[in-house]
């Protein structure tokens, strides 16, 4: 067989969407003809990258007429012999429009037509990129500026989804959309913003029942639980942390932070026995977790945060063994993330504040309000240390802490 120069010099001449600087593949071009011929006529194709390479083999001289005319378009090319294309010398020697084998055969068909897609590979691992991205600044930016970047990379898995895809594709863009929806949801709880968050913890389950992911429905469970957390309704964030971990898969770190989340409830509950079985079964999934996501990814349980509900549920539950770990988790976070000094602070004053000593918790608290980094879904956590200090304002940490507190309260609401 004689190659066919001039169709691989052509393909070699047009540049690659997917990786710039290098030519188009021979899949990519396999892709690009697929859609043309769709285009056109409405059929699915079976054209791949083995078929690109029997063309320029030459093992094919003379492709149907759909083919050829998929490919002067996809490469810009105005008649066939540019294409190295020449008709065979006798009328019956291959202008079929389509290979005989698939012309009957609807089986071929289907399977061809899951395969073909107007996304390219690039586009839907550079939003899986990004979302994980974003889940990994979720700590260190200021919630505002994520939510901005989130919606703007679910309108683009938005836009892409209204594209043709293959099947595979089309599951990793709704995935993709779940764990947007998530960290939305999770932005939108810090923001206060209760309508906007609700409707896309529901769009992140549905997204994961409609994917069968089990994690991602688990994930929308435990962002309800943590908003009835914040909300102080604790028979609600009981019960939804319970359902949370029987969906949640094993080894996943929805289950961690579902347990430690129960832990959390049980301890405003009083229930001091689902608090240390909780934390038990935080500490045991901690290294277990699957998914292989970095320790800083929102959605995977860093090992280091749990020494931080241990300390908020000890001093929810009135355990003084709390004051201890409080103690450790505020050094460790010296350096930050803010947000858990902060949170590790008002712990370590709830103990304070109950063991007698209301000028040392009140100056924790105030140093937690002066973070800059408190938001609606931890700033009540101040309020919470304000109120068990009610029976000490004549001392004066107290006295001003009760001062920062109601002016944030008149300023923003209850």
């Amino acid at each position: 067989m004689e190659p066919n120069r001039q169709l691989r010099a052509a393909r070699g001449a047009h540049p690659s969407a997917r990786t710039p600087g290098h030519p188009l593949s021979r899949g990519e071009l396999a892709e690009l003809m697929a859609a043309e011929i769709y285009r056109r006529t409405g059929r699915v194709a079976p054209v791949d990258a083995h078929y690109v390479a029997k063309l320029e083999r030459g093992a094919i001289r003379w492709p149907g007429e759909e083919y050829r005319a998929a490919l002067r378009a996809v490469l810009g090319i105005d008649t066939d012999a540019v294409l190295g294309f020449h008709p065979p010398a006798h009328a019956n020697s291959g202008g079929a429009s389509l290979p005989p084998a698939y012309v009957p055969d609807g089986l071929l068909e289907l399977a061809a037509r899951a395969e073909v897609s107007d996304v390219g590979a690039a586009a839907v691992e550079s939003l899986e990129e990004v979302a994980e991205l974003l889940a990994r600044a979720y700590a260190s930016t200021p919630p505002n500026e994520l939510l901005v970047q989130v919606r703007r990379r679910a309108a683009e898995v938005s836009a892409l989804l209204d594209r043709r895809t293959t099947l595979a594709q089309r599951r990793r863009l709704l995935v993709t959309g779940g764990w947007l929806a998530l960290l939305g949801a999770t932005v939108l709880v810090d923001l206060g913003e209760r309508a906007g968050a609700a409707a896309a913890r529901a769009s992140a389950a549905s997204l994961g029942r409609e994917t069968e992911h089990p994690e991602l429905v688990a994930w929308a469970v435990e962002v309800a639980t943590w908003t009835a957390l914040i909300d102080q309704d604790w028979p609600r964030a009981a019960r939804l942390a319970a359902q949370g971990e029987a969906l949640a898969p094993t080894g996943t770190s929805a289950a961690v932070q579902l347990s430690a989340q129960r832990a959390r409830a049980a301890a405003r509950l009083g229930d001091g026995a689902t608090v240390r079985a909780g934390l038990a079964r935080a500490e045991a999934g901690v290294d277990h977790q699957c998914g292989g996501r970095p320790r800083d990814h929102h959605f995977v349980f860093d090992g280091r945060k749990l020494d931080g509900y241990t300390a908020t549920s000890l001093a929810w539950l009135g355990d003084p063994a709390g004051e201890h770990v409080a103690r450790e988790v505020a050094a460790r976070y010296a350096d930050g993330p803010a947000r858990r000094l902060a949170t590790a602070r008002v712990d370590l004053g709830l103990i304070l504040a109950r063991d007698g000593r209301p000028d040392e918790a009140a100056h924790l608290g105030m140093l937690a309000a002066d973070s800059g980094r408190l938001v609606p879904s931890n700033a009540w956590r101040v309020a919470e240390l304000d109120d068990v200090l009610a029976d000490h304002r004549d001392v004066a940490e107290v006295a001003e802490l009760h001062e920062r507190v109601r002016g944030a309260r008149s300023r923003q609401g209850p």
